[in-house]
């Protein structure tokens, strides 16, 4: 499905609701997405389609012409949509990327609170769009330098934390806290001593460990981490736990 902007410049929309969802399209202009309440999922196009989470203080953008869909991760799920000729909010993005996903510059914040306390439309709240627009364009989504390894990696840490149970593919990871794939791995490696599958498949042990110390079986406790069956999660066990499932229900870990 394609969209266009159409003779004008820019356009902006408020959405939101459990049953909030878009098919796969395109946009012939830069889209901004922007988590007010709930979460936002997303998949792109040439990612392995794999769906990522987007939260209030957060901000995706995405380039003409890359195919996408979202979707509302939960009930409450409210967000503002920014569409925009190219211009100098593509030269944001990441070379060959096309999309980007990060926090959002701090002095943006009390202008999307400002925003938030309007109505969908009127006047006031064009003007705020429009205000959002420009200093996203001026500003764009602040990266974190690349000196500052500990900082990048607790920001990828929480965001692995916040949902175990997703495919966290490694690329599309990288690209949205403004790194290449190789220097996300080194810098986990540096700082745990481990890739990022492996940290992942610790952190789903983990997890796991409290759900079936709180009374859930195996199989359940397995599919709340993202696992398609209890065998897997007992290799993940013997691997980094160095004993069964099992155990950690009957609290012998």
């Amino acid at each position: 499905m394609y969209f266009s902007l159409g003779q004008t410049d820019w356009a902006a929309t408020i959405a939101g609701g459990g049953d909030y969802a878009t098919g796969w399209h395109v946009h012939d202009c830069v889209m901004l997405m922007i988590p007010r309440a709930g979460t936002l999922r997303f998949a792109l196009d040439g990612r392995g389609r794999t769906e990522q989470v987007l939260r209030p203080g957060e901000a995706l953008v995405v380039a003409a012409g890359v195919g996408h869909r979202t979707r509302s991760g939960d009930a409450g799920h409210r967000h503002l949509a920014l569409y925009a000729k190219g211009g100098r909010i593509e030269g944001w993005l990441p070379r060959d990327a096309g999309w980007r996903a990060g926090p959002l510059p701090p002095t943006l914040l009390p202008l999307l609170g400002y925003r938030d306390s309007l109505g969908p439309t009127g006047e006031r709240a064009r003007l705020a769009d429009q205000l959002i627009l420009t200093e996203l364009a001026e500003r764009g989504l602040p990266t974190l330098p690349r000196d500052q390894g500990a900082a990048l990696i607790r920001a990828v840490a929480a965001h692995l934390a916040a949902d175990p149970a997703a495919r966290h593919d490694l690329d599309a990871l990288a690209a949205r806290f403004g790194v290449s794939r190789r220097h996300l791995t080194r810098l986990f490696r540096r700082h745990f001593n481990d890739g990022v599958g492996g940290y992942l498949a610790r952190l789903r042990v983990d997890t796991a460990t409290r759900h079936l110390a709180a009374g859930a079986d195996v199989t359940a406790a397995a599919e709340a981490v993202g696992l398609a069956s209890p065998s897997h999660l007992a290799r993940l066990f013997r691997r980094h736990a160095g004993h069964a499932p099992k155990m950690a229900r009957s609290g012998l870990s």
